[in-house]
């Protein structure tokens, strides 16, 4: 089994110094998803595959989130995270490694990974461990790329340049694209309250060799039962009709 990659570039630091730092910065879908969640200043935020934290700062200036520990495996991010916001607690490392370690039993009220699972070659057991760190009651809020047909997370076949500049050049990157009828069923199989995606038709990045011309970008919210709730799973999905169809799960909220 590979272990997930971690990434040595500098562009990654050098890409969330400035980017992803405030909330407008965030895509439609992201802010949508957060927004129905509306974190506050007591709840404990989890950011998996933080960059440079920018998530934090987002969260911090638009809702008052106070308690904020981002988890990010390339060391220039981590270390330049550290300095735009001292006051988060911002661990270096394999999110895997680190769940087994000084994250072991910890769990909060929202957890993030926002291109992250799906940027590294564990996508299964990192979605896992994501979940495992949600509190009871809590979300977890996802970006995934969707189609219709046959996914792949096979980084020979779909990867991504971790570059700032737009050339297909430099450290490589995963580029997981999922069957979005699959990744519901993985959703289900964690027993949610409810699992909510919006999202939209759109091309790779410039950046990605992949098979696909269009993909499915979604931000989804993934809501863990609270003690005692034995309520239907509630799923609602404002993504596009062909998506939807492909789930058969009727027509989009």
């Amino acid at each position: 089994m590979k272990s997930n990659i971690a990434y040595q570039t500098d562009q990654l630091a050098r890409y969330f110094k400035s980017h992803r730092i405030a909330w407008e910065q965030f895509y439609d879908s992201e802010r949508a998803i957060i927004g129905q969640l509306a974190p506050g200043r007591h709840h404990r935020i989890l950011d998996i595959g933080c960059g440079c934290g920018g998530l934090g700062l987002a969260l911090r200036d638009r809702f008052g989130v106070e308690r904020y520990t981002g988890v990010e495996i390339n060391a220039l991010a981590v270390e330049a995270g550290r300095m735009m916001n001292p006051a988060a607690e911002i661990y270096c490392g394999d999110i895997l490694e680190l769940s087994r370690g000084v994250l072991r039993d910890t769990s909060y009220d929202v957890v993030f990974s926002l291109s992250c699972v799906d940027w590294n070659v564990q996508f299964s057991d990192m979605l896992a461990t994501a979940w495992s760190h949600v509190a009871e009651g809590g979300s977890l809020v996802a970006t995934f790329r969707l189609t219709i047909g046959e996914g792949c997370g096979d980084m020979e076949r779909s990867y991504q340049y971790i570059n700032c500049d737009g050339s297909l050049e430099g450290e490589r990157a995963a580029y997981v694209v999922l069957n979005a009828g699959e990744l519901i069923h993985i959703l289900r199989s964690f027993n949610p309250t409810s699992i909510h995606a919006v999202g939209y038709w759109g091309s790779p990045s410039a950046t990605a060799v992949t098979p696909f011309q269009k993909l499915c970008f979604a931000a989804f919210s993934i809501r863990k039962r609270a003690d005692g709730n034995a309520a239907a799973s509630a799923l609602v999905l404002d993504l596009p009709a062909e998506i939807v169809d492909s789930i058969g799960a009727g027509p989009a909220a």
